[in-house]
């Protein structure tokens, strides 16, 4: 099943319902679907063909998600590019998953700038926040594309991502992920929309981590509502779960323990927690224990695995 169908299916079900809250922006499905074809078609009018490699490099965005589900209804291959490497580590990535276009955020054209002469595949440069020169405007890329529908025909086994592992013995690693890699899990694990049920997530692992993917592969599949979070601050995160009423997270350890620890905590009302998603790193037992007795009516889950799998 070709990914882009998750999406598709939940737009038809749930059109009305928010898809997205991000940076006090509200994005129901039905215009998250229509974003998605837009940039899509402008993609292809800047070259992108089937099998081409679509690069993105910025915080956590609503712009990541239309990007991978455009390069999804390509037949492109999606490039999440860490936000957090070095300048010598964006560029042997980028080189060796060769993209033909790379979006990327204002914080970062200088060292992309600097970069990119360097990376022979390139044919475009995107600009998701703002405008510049010599890089297209992504928002205007938007408003002056066709909406048309495309049908893809990538399928089970065929490369849809490719996302770089830490590297912590050498380079940066390329994982090549199939649709299979997640429908296989999102078909077995997850329920389709409800129209009478609605969820809310919030997202605040980097969407160039498995984790961060396969929570917005879950809550586009499931139609849940995603409140995005740029970087975690404990902060924020009370804040945006008390006020959207969050129903599920996926947090590390450390930022569990952070928000845990905050002299804020007690100011904040968690209760809508149902259920907080843990992983990417050891769990202190101290740490879990506090967080049931601190969020009695939470349910926590221990997720793991390796990004190839």
């Amino acid at each position: 099943m070709n990914t882009s169908e998750f999406l598709n299916i939940t737009s038809l079900i749930v059109p009305d319902r928010t898809a997205v809250i991000f940076d006090g922006r509200r994005i129901t499905y039905s215009d998250l679907a229509l974003r998605v074809a837009r940039l899509a078609n402008a993609l292809r009018q800047l070259g992108v063909e089937k099998g081409d490699r679509i690069a993105t490099m910025e915080v956590n965005c609503n712009e990541h998600i239309e990007a991978y589900f455009a390069s999804a209804k390509l037949d492109a291959i999606y490039v999440p590019i860490n936000f957090r490497a070095s300048q010598s580590e964006v560029e042997y990535m980028l080189n060796d998953s060769s993209p033909t276009v790379l979006l990327a955020g204002s914080r970062y054209t200088d060292m992309i700038e600097l970069i990119s002469p360097k990376i022979e595949s390139l044919k475009a440069l995107v600009l998701i926040d703002g405008v510049a020169e010599g890089w297209h405007a992504y928002e205007k890329m938007l408003d002056s594309s066709s909406d048309d529908e495309m049908f893809p025909e990538s399928d089970d086994d065929d490369l849809t991502m490719l996302m770089f592992t830490a590297g912590t013995t050498g380079s940066p690693k390329g994982v090549m992920l199939s649709h299979d890699s997640f429908s296989s899990y999102i078909l077995t694990n997850v329920s389709p929309p409800d129209m009478e049920v609605e969820e809310k997530n919030i997202l605040t692992v980097p969407l160039y981590h498995i984790a961060g993917v396969q929570a917005v592969m879950a809550a586009i599949y499931g139609g849940r509502t995603l409140i995005i979070q740029r970087q975690f601050e404990p902060v924020e995160w009370m804040t945006l779960v008390e006020q959207e009423k969050a129903n599920r997270a996926m947090m590390v350890p450390t930022m569990l323990k952070m928000v845990l620890d905050h002299q804020e905590f007690q100011n904040h009302d968690l209760s809508s927690l149902q259920v907080i998603t843990y992983g990417a790193a050891p769990m202190p037992l101290e740490v879990i224990r506090r967080a049931i007795a601190m969020l009695p009516g939470t349910f926590f889950i221990n997720a793991f695995g390796q990004t190839e799998t």
